[in-house]
């Protein structure tokens, strides 16, 4: 797991929509250097969790997301998740 702390995150041009229609993120990047820390921040339904949710490969929208030096996609969902975890705000949707 060395390989992981060598690594950044990067979103590239990510766009999602929630089946509803409901347009969540619109063509947005983001880059963190390994060391860096960062707070997302914004009001409900700015698009945070969202955001959380396509690093985990949970969601997917368009565009690209990289953790860890992995594209997250079907074949590298394992070692991404391997590498990134998640706690949902609501604790029953834990479970």
């Amino acid at each position: 797991m060395d390989v992981v702390m060598h690594h950044t995150i990067e979103v590239e041009k990510l766009t999602f929509a929630y089946p509803d229609g409901h347009p969540a993120l619109h063509e947005t990047s983001l880059s963190i250097a390994p060391g860096e820390k960062v707070a997302l921040v914004g009001p409900n339904g700015a698009g945070k969790s969202t955001l959380m949710l396509h690093l985990n490969g949970i969601l997917h929208g368009k565009g690209r997301v990289c953790v860890c030096g992995l594209e997250v996609g079907e074949k590298t969902l394992g070692k991404v998740r391997a590498a990134v975890g998640l706690v949902f705000q609501n604790p029953d949707d834990q479970l």
